[in-house]
């Protein structure tokens, strides 16, 4: 059994949320699911860019523990087996979708072909990084040394200790 800490960003929301809420439709990176950051400082970054709301700009985190077994885990970002795999069927669908289409594929169309043939039903936690987009969380400019990662859950049962973070922001 694996255990993981991670953060929700959600804007500022009454009542307050006994569970995350989940991330769904075509622009989600991993398909529908529930969205955590793995580092405090991104869910705090996410809230300030993308969940702030009303006049004081205010926004929630909460932390959660993840409970899960190895099996149900993809971890693309330290585990280096499962990186090239998740590289190799990304490349593969990309290679077939050309094929057929004369173009590339859209995060759109990964996520219809994710959600149309259930690609990762059976698979509870992926564990992703995506690219940073600003200098503003780096102490050297125009160097991402820094990993942006975010886990997706499609199993709310491993979701435990859900609660607000008690830390002020």
């Amino acid at each position: 059994m694996k255990f993981e800490r991670v953060f929700h960003t959600q804007e500022l929301l009454s009542p307050l949320l006994k569970m995350p809420i989940e991330g769904t439709g075509n622009d989600m990176w991993l398909g529908d699911g529930f969205y955590f950051w793995q580092d405090l400082e991104f869910a705090h970054i996410w809230g300030k860019d993308k969940k702030s709301s009303g006049i004081n700009k205010t926004y929630q985190i909460f932390v959660a523990t993840l409970e899960f077994d190895e099996d149900d885990y993809i971890d693309t970002v330290f585990n280096e087996h499962d990186y090239y795999n998740f590289v190799s069927n990304v490349e593969r669908f990309a290679d077939e979708y050309y094929s057929i289409y004369k173009e590339k594929p859209t995060l759109q169309d990964f996520n219809d072909f994710i959600m149309d043939y259930s690609v990762w039903d059976n698979i509870k936690v992926i564990r992703f990084q995506d690219l940073p987009d600003n200098n503003r969380h780096l102490k050297v400019l125009n160097y991402y040394y820094k990993k942006r990662i975010q886990i997706r859950v499609n199993r709310p049962e491993i979701i435990t200790n859900f609660a607000p973070l008690k830390k002020k922001h």
